[in-house]
């Protein structure tokens, strides 16, 4: 019997504490996995996440927020500025696309966003909708993929928003009494994006100010008293977007925010929580490599008479020693095999609601150079937490253990 098959049958023999093992390094390694995968999905988000809008316009507040609310969909925005400022924009010789953007209302928690449909254009030039067209006339929306998805809307449906931009914000009295009710038409559906937009529902950039138009100012004959969330630049070049920011961070009540540093900014906070998890990680491997050794320091006591008995038909202390390494290796490489597959099959089941929370979207599926290094290190640690009982096994006397 050679010492893969006797490793086997040794682990066959003692199941619950085989399994206790494998269990143990396989979390491990699907932990490792699906950190893996939310940081590849949080890096990529980023890079791709504001396009090629490298200016996002606002009111004061936080410049994160300001960002995150625009192009993730997250949280709230910091606040309206003036239609008049886009109007301004318009006239810079340094603004090569502009659009303004209006929120406000959600619908089962899916920001409603009001834009001209450029925006779409420019952003994704070369996407095609996946059914339907573009929006035109005031309540034609056109879908992300997964809003169409999760709601079961097609194109000719209709629905009503609700005011906020998060399912069951809280609004008051006095805004309930001017919030119109306002039907919304489905009239085209965009292709999977993997971006934050696909978890985002557009329309013209007037729904706010009809639905809301009770709230403020009623001046129907221009734009100029109406109120806007943000707007999105694309600049012609650095320079002239260095020039912009200093224009309208001049600006009373508003500010423009470079879209990299704002999302750089939630990268860094991001890292931070990251090193927490992986320290937690290192730990469960910890835990691993000494249940490896616990596993195979009570095989070995549990089976002295039989390693004495290897002894006494001539099997050298180090076919003893081989065994219990290999016995350990094969315990590791199980486990890691299985964390493998939860780790990605965990990452499959949680992708929509960590895209649904955090606008991060994992490609549960896609392979991960790095598992070639959790392969390895995880074999290299199974064989260092097998010496130490290995050894215990190498020292017996078998003739020691046969005396009465």
């Amino acid at each position: 019997m050679n010492l893969f098959q006797l490793a086997s049958k040794n682990i066959f023999h003692k199941k619950i504490l085989s399994l206790l093992t494998i269990l143990s390094v396989a979390i491990g390694t699907a932990l490792i996995v699906f950190i893996l995968l939310a940081e590849d999905g949080i890096e990529s988000g980023a890079a791709k996440g504001y396009g090629p809008y490298e200016l996002v316009i606002g009111a004061e507040g936080s410049g994160t927020q300001l960002a995150l609310n625009t192009f993730y969909h997250i949280g709230a925005p910091t606040g309206n500025i003036l239609h008049e400022a886009y109007e301004e924009l318009l006239e810079s010789d340094s603004v090569e696309e502009a659009y303004p953007i209006t929120k406000g209302d959600n619908y089962n928690g899916f920001q409603i966003v009001g834009t001209p449909s450029g925006y779409l254009s420019t952003r994704y030039p070369d996407a095609v909708l996946q059914e339907g067209a573009l929006y035109q006339d005031s309540g034609e929306v056109v879908l992300g993929a997964n809003v169409a998805k999760e709601q079961g809307l097609n194109i000719g449906d209709e629905f009503v928003g609700s005011h906020g931009v998060v399912a069951g914000a809280h609004h008051d009295d006095h805004h309930d009494d001017h919030h119109q009710e306002f039907i919304y038409e489905v009239v085209g559906i965009l292709p999977q994006l993997h971006t934050p937009d696909d978890k985002a529902i557009f329309t013209t950039l007037d729904y706010a100010w009809l639905v809301h138009q009770d709230e403020g100012h009623e001046d129907e004959g221009g734009h100029d008293d109406k109120e806007i969330t943000a707007i999105v630049v694309k600049p012609k070049g650095l320079i002239e977007l260095q020039s912009l920011k200093q224009q309208f961070d001049e600006m009373t009540g508003a500010q423009a925010v470079y879209s990299s540093k704002a999302i750089a900014d939630v990268l860094n906070i991001v890292d931070v929580g990251a090193k927490v998890i992986k320290f937690i990680t290192v730990a469960s491997i910890l835990i691993s490599a000494i249940s490896i050794m616990l596993s195979l320091s009570a095989s070995a006591a549990e089976r002295k008479k039989d390693i004495g008995l290897l002894r006494l038909i001539g099997k050298s202390r180090f076919y003893v020693l081989g065994e219990m390494i290999v016995e350990g290796q094969l315990l590791t490489i199980i486990g890691v095999v299985f964390g493998l597959l939860l780790g990605h099959v965990g990452s499959y089941i949680l992708s929509d609601f960590i895209f649904a929370y955090a606008g991060i979207q994992i490609s549960p599926w896609t392979p991960i150079f790095s598992e070639i290094y959790i392969i390895i290190g995880a074999f290299l640690i199974g064989t260092l937490s097998s010496i130490l009982p290995a050894l215990r096994s190498y020292k017996v006397q078998p003739l020691e253990l046969f005396k009465s």
